[in-house]
């Protein structure tokens, strides 16, 4: 059995891919401000899967999303994560945003920051939908076509969201 990777692994991974790609080194000062920005997004992204894992464990009330009795279990349940998906990713590109703004910098100077953190964001819901959203079918079972296709759609969705929020803030 394999462990399951946290919000933390899939920060780690994003940046790791950053860093490959050549990103310029930051002058200390600049790297102070980084860290800072970067603390908080990650305490937002924390916030944000703790909220998930409570509503996951029937301890918060989970949003209500028209049509989902309708469709397939896993389908539904990825239609549930792009509704989350879709509400969560705008917060925290707001935090990005409210950071910027009140310590003065222009928004495009840390956009890896936050490129980083909504990628990871998005990573985390479409493991979800990899681990849990089969064990709404009844019986543990290898993902078909359809269920290839839910988890496609829900990636291309989520990524879109997720440029469509933060190209715009830049």
């Amino acid at each position: 059995m394999t462990e399951q990777a946290t919000i933390i692994d899939f920060v780690s991974a994003s940046l790791r891919g950053m860093a490959l790609s050549g990103r310029v080194l930051l002058s200390p000062s600049e790297q102070s401000i980084a860290d800072e920005l970067a603390e908080k997004l990650d305490q937002a992204l924390q916030t944000m899967v703790k909220e998930l894992e409570q509503v996951a464990s029937c301890q918060q009330e989970a949003p209500v999303v028209e049509g989902l009795d309708e469709l397939p279990p896993f389908e539904a349940f990825c239609v549930g994560l792009k509704h989350i998906g879709d509400s969560l990713l705008p917060h925290l590109v707001s935090e990005y945003t409210d950071f910027c703004e009140a310590k003065g910098l222009p928004k495009q100077a840390f956009s890896w920051i936050i490129w980083a953190r909504a990628d990871a964001f998005v990573a985390y819901l479409l493991q979800l939908a990899q681990v849990h959203g089969l064990a709404f079918e009844d019986a543990p079972q290898k993902m078909g076509k359809s269920e290839q296709i839910a988890l496609a759609n829900l990636g291309a969705g989520l990524r879109t969201r997720m440029q469509q929020e933060i190209e715009p803030a830049l």
